[in-house]
């Protein structure tokens, strides 16, 4: 009998190691990217953003899994660009000049150019959650749209002028 008392004992005992590192393996394999905002934090995160800077355009707003809560990037009216970086209760805690490679001589994108290309995109593609727009004048694109698919991976679309696709790239994991 105590021989039995053992085993079960130990064998409780290993059910709960093993429930424990299972769930640090699944702790440990969640990932950290950046996720688009919406609703309230990106109406709030904008509207700090576009104050500290003097306005704009915001070309992407994103959780930041950083010292910072969010990261706003935006255009400003001179066609410069930064990054606004915000603490959890909306306060600009810094503010970056962004010296991308991207088309930053193209006009800022209107919100309903956004809305346009985010919706050819998402229904070209069929799921996901648009992440990020931006103009483009490359392989005769005029815009570019990141897809966030279901699956955590992320698909970029090509459009022309008249919001029509024109290529799609192939599904890939954000490394950042």
């Amino acid at each position: 009998m105590r021989k039995k008392a053992v085993l079960i004992t130990g064998v409780a005992a290993a059910a709960v190691i093993l429930g424990g590192a299972t769930v640090a393996v699944a702790a440990s394999t969640q990932t950290t990217d950046d996720q688009p905002l919406g609703g309230t934090e990106l109406q709030q995160a904008s509207d700090a953003a576009l104050a500290k800077v003097g306005g704009g355009t915001v070309l992407k707003a994103e959780t930041d899994d950083g010292a910072t809560a969010f990261e706003v990037d935006v255009m400003r009216p001179d066609g410069s660009k930064v990054e606004v970086k915000l603490d959890r209760s909306f306060q600009v805690s810094t503010v970056e000049s962004q010296g991308w490679d991207d088309d930053s001589g193209l006009t800022a994108l209107s919100a309903e150019d956004r809305d346009k290309a985010g919706n050819a995109a998402l229904a070209r593609v069929g799921q996901g959650t648009v992440s990020e727009v931006e103009r483009e004048d490359e392989g005769g694109s005029a815009y570019e749209v990141e897809v966030r698919l279901n699956d955590g991976t992320q698909v970029e679309v090509q459009l022309g002028s008249d919001f029509q696709v024109l290529g799609q790239g192939a599904p890939e994991r954000d490394d950042d």
